[in-house]
């Protein structure tokens, strides 16, 4: 890092582990862009290598073992610590427990405090939370300088925490996407929750394979979905699903929506990635995220509850015969989003700019 200059750490569940995660980074550093000052940026991954590679940042281990030093040093240098975005603050799903990365987060926002280091939440999800662990994040949220939450059922919930909040757009609504007109498939992308009946979804796809002339394309955005993708791929049978043999890159992800017409997307940045595309969508929501999500995108809901998901392809088929404007309406939508997080980039930069 330079000795002059706004000087910045970021942690998110960054490393090539899940797809949306690397979305929300590629979009935080076009956000970061907005600074009216020169920005040194170090990145905490837990695959450091591979976020210096893909990104060309200065990255270090967020593992507790690794880097204990560089991580300090990087620390006591910088102006603020960003954590986010994503959904950092929720301890229900995978390796996001106490134990994981909600426990993670909370350490390293403990650590900023210590070291009088100003703490941004910036673009996070808050919540669902289990009783045990809303004091904890009551107290890391009340500590930080700002929380800049990603939707409204996080704003609500630090209501409810008696937290001072703002609302802004998810850090990939900032990325630069083409728009894709023209795909002849339908995109999947499922992970594993309960309930999620899978035969049933293949039930549902078959019903509705016709529409579409060639295979359905699953789409993964963590490796744990690729074994979804193969239980799907045995229930439809062989030839009606490709599904791919590893987790692809951020970028081969994006390039696979060229070939999808429509997407029923059960991660959250499945369906945004679609929308910012102008793909339209069907959300499977496990998540109120998904479910806000899907209702902004239309305005009436196009989403169904988990216990629903059979029902997503006929949906999706009928969204897809009833209109032809998709495309220009997600569009806008997605183009309106990228404004609003580039706008509430710049004030927050100024911001940190001004005591620089």
């Amino acid at each position: 890092m330079s000795e002059r200059g706004l000087r910045l750490l970021a942690s998110g569940f960054y490393g090539g582990f899940n797809l949306g995660d690397e979305a929300v980074l590629a979009g935080l550093l076009r956000l970061l862009t907005e600074a009216p000052c020169h920005v040194d940026l170090t990145v905490l991954s837990g695959n450091p290598s591979l976020t210096s590679k893909s990104y060309s940042v200065h990255s270090l281990s967020r593992a507790l073992t690794k880097d204990v030093l560089p991580r300090a040093l990087a620390l006591r240098r910088s102006q603020a610590l960003i954590l986010g975005g994503g959904g950092l603050l929720q301890d229900i799903s995978g390796r996001r427990g106490i134990r994981g990365t909600l426990g993670r987060t909370l350490s390293l926002a403990a650590w900023a405090n210590r070291a009088g280091v100003p703490l941004l939440f910036w673009g996070v999800g808050v919540g669902p939370l289990q009783p045990q662990t809303v004091p904890p994040v009551a107290r890391a949220l009340r500590r930080a300088s700002l929380v800049a939450v990603r939707d409204e059922a996080s704003h609500a919930l630090c209501q409810d925490l008696g937290v001072e909040s703002r609302i802004v757009p998810d850090h990939a609504w900032a990325l630069q996407l083409p728009l894709r007109t023209g795909g002849d498939r339908l995109g999947i992308s499922l992970r594993r929750w309960p309930g999620l009946d899978i035969p049933a979804v293949a039930r549902g796809l078959r019903a509705v394979q016709s529409r579409w002339r060639r295979p359905a394309l699953f789409l993964a955005l963590e490796a744990e979905d690729l074994e979804v993708g193969r239980l799907l791929q045995q229930a439809l049978g062989s030839g009606n699903l490709e599904v791919p043999d590893a987790l692809p890159t951020l970028d081969g992800v994006i390039d696979q929506y060229r070939e999808c017409a429509g997407v029923v997307a059960m991660r959250l940045h499945a369906g945004l990635l679609a929308a910012a595309q102008g793909i339209p969508s069907v959300g499977i929501a496990y998540d109120a995220k998904v479910s806000e999500l899907h209702r902004a995108l239309d305005g009436g809901g196009l989403w169904l509850p988990v216990s629903e998901a059979a029902q997503a392809p006929a949906l999706l088929a009928q969204m897809l015969s009833q209109r032809s404007d998709w495309p220009e309406r997600l569009r806008t939508y997605a183009a309106a989003q990228q404004r609003a997080a580039h706008d509430a980039a710049r004030d927050i930069l100024r911001g940190l700019c001004e005591h620089v």
